[in-house]
């Protein structure tokens, strides 16, 4: 039985196979490459999924539902005629739509699927994705990036070259910017960002309300099934004007009949908001990932919007970098998630391919800040750290003779706890510790799995554990226990990098060799350098320490002989 790859989108859905060496988009029962990502009932409440459920937007608005895919993990509900669906239902109906579609399209049984998620996506998120699956009847060990998925189509069509590639992802829904380093057949995600509540509707918007008000309509005055017909005519317009210099809207409402003429030049003006919002995750995804544009390799395109002509001329104009538009928008996702399957499936074609993933958002705990005695996050795990990863912080007591220690771990970004989502608390007993004495250590060790093992050691060396899994975690005892092993290995391996060790001891070596101004300068650098260990993801710890062994070399006068772009101009 044969492993699919499903791109779950926001607007549209579908799949592909490896076969054959090579990638094969699976058409659905219509022949067609896309399934759209809209369910309703019919008159004799009957599930319709696809382009008959679109079709039905119109005619039947009350019964038909679609971009339900930005509300997965939550507990939004919604109204299909007289029926009531999660966003995880709704989804896994579309799922056994694609399902049966690759059964019919290959001749064999489908158990099994690779689906892509954003790149963002939280726990909750992807383990309602899970369950989505679960529910069509397929099984999903593994969920691939969808930035890692376009890289994957990218670089099956371009070879597998070292260097580091910008994936924009613009679909019907969501945008996601992405920063992947490809190196040894490796492929490592630097860095994500992007805005799940922006996508190509938001043009179809702007040009409806453009409409609205070029005819002098009150919106308020139409039926539901008129907006759905202007709504509808809007986003074919805004299709249009990707092969054609000019594009004319008419929409019949009550037997008169409303037109506009739109133009790239004029939605461009209509939509400038929404460009203002494609450049905020480029230029975030840059500063994360401590990239110039001009280290880019390329800039790769993909999703629907993608192949507006404006969008990509606006991000050239952006970055100043023409992007690659040669692989098709649509199905990019879909190829690389089908990639991704017959690695999954130990193809012989991928043998040496290694994907990995990242910590999405930033894991840590609730402390009290000495100044102001706020309660402000302490970020251990930082967002964008490579999977697995271990890291520990030492914490001091915040009251005289304090003899209880409480961890909260939350997950999130805000320095604000509470306003970051709450993963689990430990509550500790030690010996009464005077007022800014050390206390304990906490360690958040993290897993691709989804396992979260919070380590408190108290000042009196008893350790206490806890674990948290992610809801996503459907692991057998068995498989539970090996991963936890695992864990326990890279717990233990963490603070023993003797690499690090033996950088850190030749700084303070050298630091007692020197004098005056040096001497303050390579012990900030060694500060930083500290830093950096302590709360870099894997490839800042690799470039910092490439600098730091270089800057120690040029402290000691010894040269290099190596003059690369890089690490040309090191500056502490």
């Amino acid at each position: 039985m044969a492993v699919i790859g499903i791109d779950l989108g926001t607007t549209n859905s579908l799949a592909s196979v490896w076969k054959d060496s090579r990638p094969v988009i699976i058409r659905n029962s219509l022949g067609s490459i896309l399934t759209p990502s809209v369910v309703g009932v019919d008159e004799d409440n009957n599930v319709v999924v696809g382009e008959v459920a679109r079709e039905r937007l119109i005619s039947h608005p009350d019964k038909t539902v679609s971009e339900f895919k930005r509300s997965m993990g939550t507990k939004k509900t919604f109204s299909v005629g007289d029926n009531s669906f999660t966003p995880e239902q709704l989804s896994s109906l579309v799922l056994n739509k694609i399902k049966e579609d690759a059964e019919a399209f290959l001749g064999d049984e489908i158990t099994e699927a690779v689906i892509s998620v954003p790149a963002y996506f939280d726990d909750c998120r992807r383990s309602a994705t899970k369950q989505a699956a679960e529910m069509s009847g397929l099984k999903v060990e593994r969920l691939i990036n969808e930035p890692s998925a376009a890289a994957l189509a990218y670089m099956q069509k371009h070879g597998f070259e070292d260097g580091t590639y910008m994936v924009i992802d613009f679909g019907g829904g969501t945008l996601d910017v992405s920063m992947i380093d490809s190196f040894d057949s490796v492929m490592e995600i630097l860095a994500v960002a992007g805005n799940n509540q922006l996508g190509g509707k938001d043009f179809n918007a702007a040009v409806y309300t453009y409409f609205l008000k070029e005819n002098g309509l009150d919106e308020d005055s139409l039926t539901a099934e008129q907006k759905a017909s202007i709504y509808k005519s809007a986003e074919a317009c805004k299709i249009a004007l990707s092969d054609i210099p000019m594009s004319i809207m008419s929409v019949n409402i009550a037997d008169k009949s409303y037109t506009l003429n739109l133009d790239n030049n004029s939605l461009i003006k209509i939509a400038h908001e929404v460009f203002e919002k494609i450049g905020e995750p480029i230029k975030r995804v840059l500063r994360d990932s401590h990239m110039n544009i001009n280290e880019v390799k390329d800039i790769i395109l993909v999703g629907g919007s993608c192949k507006m002509p404006i969008v990509a001329a606006y991000i050239e104009r952006l970055t100043g970098r023409k992007p690659c538009t040669d692989i098709d928008p649509d199905t990019a996702i879909a190829v690389g998630a089908g990639i991704f399957a017959g690695m999954k499936d130990r193809n012989k074609d991928f043998k040496d391919v290694i994907l990995t993933d990242i910590c999405p958002f930033s894991l840590g705990t609730a402390v009290q800040d000495s100044r102001t005695m706020e309660r402000i996050m302490d970020f251990i795990i930082q967002r964008n750290s490579m999977l697995p990863t271990s890291k520990m912080h030492d914490y001091y007591a915040a009251s005289d003779n304090q003899t209880k220690v409480r961890v909260t771990v939350y997950q999130g970004e805000s320095i604000i706890p509470e306003n970051n989502i709450k993963l689990g608390e430990l509550v500790i007993e030690c010996p009464p510790t005077p007022l800014h004495e050390y206390i304990a250590s906490l360690r958040l060790t993290y897993d691709i799995n989804g396992i979260l093992v919070v380590d408190v050691t108290a000042n009196d060396k008893k350790t206490y554990s806890k674990v948290i899994l992610s809801e996503s975690n459907t692991m057998s005892e068995e498989e539970l226990a090996k991963c936890k092993e695992q864990l326990n290995r890279l717990r233990l391996a963490a603070p023993d990098d003797e690499k690090y060790k033996l950088l850190i001891a030749r700084a303070e070596r050298i630091i007692e060799e020197t004098l005056s101004f040096e001497r303050k300068i390579i012990t900030e650098a060694l500060m930083d350098y500290k830093a950096c260990l302590a709360n870099g993801n894997e490839r800042d710890i690799r470039l910092t320490t490439k600098r730091f062994a270089r800057f120690l070399d040029q402290a000691e006068g010894i040269d290099t002989g190596i003059n690369d772009d890089e690490d040309n101009n090191i500056e502490y």
